[in-house]
């Protein structure tokens, strides 16, 4: 797949051409180079330091997704992929560098958070990360640390809601429960307020 192809194709993702989609896209292809691994490869696994604009570039570029279980989102604010095999658990991991606002005026306004940049600038931006060259970006090679299976367990019912949950997904105190009954739940119970009315 060409690099139009994988810019159009994440910009459908992401919703815009912005500046994190090029860097994406530049360093989950370098990361491919030096894994010598192909797009969709089952055995791979990919990793975005930042929940912003790396994490769909990376996953249309590597095709790793959140939905084969194969992406994931450590966010630790870093502009940063990594690209892993889970059979050998060895991995290359691209960064920006700290020095790389040197590239022009735009990638320092951008990297720094100097200001706004118009859709124009960062369209220009867009198109130097696209080729961003390798002395920009620091590759390491890594070994991943964090445990990677397929989820394949059979299914059960919570004991206290009636939730079906994979069995790998299940806590057992003294029954099996889903995380939500015994207190490890993201969200809460609320009454949705309708919509304001607009006066007519």
């Amino acid at each position: 797949m060409s690099s139009e192809e994988l810019v159009e194709r994440a910009v459908a993702l992401h919703g815009h051409l912005a500046p994190g989609i090029a860097l994406g896209i530049r360093m989950s292809l370098e990361a491919m180079e030096r894994l010598g691994a192909r797009k969709g490869e089952k055995k791979l696994i990919a990793v975005s330091e930042t929940a912003r604009c790396l994490a769909d570039a990376m996953q249309v570029t590597t095709g790793c997704t959140m939905g084969h279980g194969n992406a994931f989102v450590e966010d630790y604010g870093k502009l940063a992929i990594t690209l892993a095999r889970v059979d050998t658990r060895k991995g290359v991991r691209v960064a920006l560098r700290r020095d790389a606002h040197g590239l022009s005026p735009l990638m320092k306004k951008w990297m720094l958070r100097e200001g706004r940049l118009t859709k124009e600038e960062e369209a220009i931006l867009a198109g130097e990360l696209l080729s961003l060259g390798g002395e920009y970006l620091d590759v390491a090679e890594i070994e991943i640390q964090m445990p990677h299976k397929y989820e394949n367990t059979r299914i059960l019912a919570c004991e206290r809601c009636g939730d079906l949950i994979p069995e790998a997904f299940a806590v057992r105190e003294d029954k099996t429960y889903c995380k939500r009954c015994v207190g490890l739940e993201y969200y809460q119970p609320a009454a949705i307020s309708p919509p304001p009315r607009h006066p007519q």
